[in-house]
């Protein structure tokens, strides 16, 4: 009981921030354009400022960009059970195999990884979300302009656009820059030249509102109920199980045993597949169905279950 206080506690902040940003839209605090304008600030500038200076200062190897590679099998093999699932049920909703991938890293599994292991571990979720973020931009967007027109060419034909839309997001160019810094060993001279170290300041300064800006805003853009909770909670929880078996299976066989890397490598694995759904996913649903209210249900109430889950987690391990 103690280890779950304790966990609680550090956690604590994020469920406040959360909670403070589901007060701001229920008390018409600032408007949607306000909300718009800080997302534009927290997507563009703050995240990739952290995600450059995470990269840049970290220690990287070739076995740490192989786990980019695994995350994203992860990720098609969930799929893959995702399809699987919405046959079995029998469901008509198609965006369901959707829900059983991908992951909300950046505006909560961030925060929620560096408060518990500190920022100067987050470069070990960040090159997990490689992966995840390539899936993500690739096959998960394609599969969704496809569910949205029933198949047609015109779908399909959307996959170039997503995909040039990363390579040139702000996020994945300062993932790269700051890759390309760190295996180039340039970093520590930048870091020893006074106008180097007076622009990684600048990026410093810019990275340390990300965190509390992100989870603001999900708890602003969350809805507040859920319907048909039970069925809902039922394929939460059936995708919470089938990701923590997956995080076991390649923590047990890739991360520890072929990698051999340390255990907060696992304990980053284990954060990531915790962490509800990708925003992407109703964001790509353009019309206001009831397939996409279940939707955001879904992510709504495993993020609830998520940090539950969390605590329990990383009192136990």
């Amino acid at each position: 009981m103690d280890n779950v206080l304790v966990v609680f506690l550090k956690i604590m902040p994020i469920i406040l921030l959360l909670l403070l940003g589901v007060w701001m839209r229920k008390s018409h605090f600032v408007s949607a354009d306000v909300i718009s304008g800080i997302k534009k600030i927290t997507l563009n500038i703050a995240i990739p400022s952290i995600l450059f200076t995470t990269f840049f200062r970290a220690d990287m190897t070739q076995e740490m960009l192989m786990l980019a590679a695994v995350t994203f099998a992860a990720c098609l093999t969930a799929f893959g059970l995702g399809f699987l699932i919405k046959r079995q049920r029998r469901s008509t909703n198609p965006y369901l195999p959707a829900l059983f991938t991908t992951f909300l890293t950046g505006p909560v599994g961030f925060p929620l990884f560096s408060s518990y292991f500190g920022e100067e571990n987050l470069y070990k979720l960040a090159i997990l979300d490689a992966g995840h973020s390539i899936f993500l931009f690739t096959v998960l967007i394609a599969f969704m302009g496809s569910a949205g027109t029933k198949g047609t060419v015109d779908g399909r034909k959307n996959l170039w656009v997503p995909l040039c839309s990363m390579l040139r997001s702000p996020m994945t160019i300062a993932m790269i820059a700051g890759i390309a810094l760190s295996f180039s060993g340039y970093a520590p001279m930048i870091e020893g030249y006074p106008a180097g170290a007076a622009a990684l300041g600048a990026v410093d300064l810019a990275a340390s509102s990300a965190f509390s800006l992100s989870l603001i805003l999900v708890g602003y853009e969350l809805p507040l109920r859920v319907k048909k909770l039970g069925r809902t909670l039922a394929d939460v929880l059936l995708r919470l199980g089938m990701m923590l078996l997956i995080a076991y299976v390649l923590n047990t066989v890739v991360i520890a045993g072929w990698l051999g890397l340390d255990k907060t490598y696992q304990m980053a694995l284990y954060t990531m597949f915790l962490l509800p759904p990708s925003f992407i996913i109703p964001l790509s649903i353009t019309e206001q169905s009831e397939e996409k209210q279940y939707v955001m249900g879904f992510i709504s109430l495993h993020l609830v279950v998520s940090m539950a889950a969390f605590i329990l987690l990383m009192a136990v391990i």
